[in-house]
């Protein structure tokens, strides 16, 4: 039993949150981005870094992002942190230790993506992980939100996005995705919540559609209509930097359009 204790006492130390050390200026704005070791996230990171603002950037594996680690060594105002999205009390610890800072923007671009495949298909679906796409991509982004609702309310623009892919039926329109886009169909109706919740506290929920941004393995040339990711989350930033309340609870394109559902 007590080996067992140990055993477990260790594990939960490697999962204690890790910061890259960070000195935010009083003077700058300040973002919260999840999913920041790669890909979009990490284009977030890097274009809101060369603005000026100071980013807590947060993955799930810190050690991990050679990338994400170096941008940090060369810009102070970037701090990276630990957050797994399944980890309720670990965002929970993550925004005690920020209490006091005031963040102007969060970007739930943390998310699982996965497909296609049987356990994702009507007929074969494989509910273990029917239960982590849901607590993932859709119960993972208000927690986040939730965690860090009162150092919104400190800044200046109070404004709280999420990333997603289309509703339902709108989304991936071949079989093996049903997990993944249900899922984020489910966070865009939260992101509908809790713009309703939040109006008169002067928040604004935004959700995002980024395009088809070619992901770290995809081979260039093979996605059709695809989007630059410098270019998507330039875009994206400039609607964030925007955001008015009249726009709370949309969904809109990264290239500024709105997405109109039946």
């Amino acid at each position: 039993m007590k080996k067992l204790m140990l055993l477990y006492a260790l594990a939960i130390g490697c999962l204690a949150p890790t910061a890259q050390a960070a000195e935010f200026s009083a003077a700058a704005p300040t973002v919260l981005i999840t999913g920041s070791n790669r890909g979009i996230g990490l284009e977030f990171v890097r274009q809101y870094a060369a603005a000026g603002w100071n980013v807590i950037a947060t993955c799930r594996s810190p050690a991990k992002a050679s990338e994400l680690k170096a941008l940090a060594e060369a810009n102070p105002q970037i701090a990276v942190e630990r957050l797994d999205l399944l980890d309720h009390a670990g965002i929970d610890a993550l925004a005690a230790r920020y209490a006091e800072q005031p963040i102007d923007i969060i970007v739930n671009n943390a998310g699982l993506m996965r497909g296609p495949d049987r356990g994702q298909m009507i007929g074969t679906i494989d509910y273990d992980e029917f239960d982590r796409f849901y607590r993932t991509n859709a119960a993972g982004p208000v927690k986040v939100a939730e965690a860090f609702y009162k150092n919104i309310k400190k800044g200046d623009r109070k404004v709280i996005s999420a990333l997603t892919t289309g509703r339902g039926k709108h989304g991936i329109p071949v079989p093996g995705f049903s997990l993944y886009k249900t899922s984020k169909a489910a966070l865009d109706a939260l992101q509908v919540e809790m713009a309703i919740r939040w109006k008169r506290q002067g928040v604004k929920v935004i959700t995002l559609m980024p395009g088809r941004v070619p992901t770290h393995d995809e081979a260039p040339g093979t996605v059709q209509n695809a989007v630059a990711v410098e270019d998507s989350v330039a875009g994206m930033i400039a609607i964030l930097d925007n955001a008015t309340m009249e726009q709370s609870g949309q969904s809109i394109r990264w290239n500024g359009e709105p997405v109109q559902y039946e």
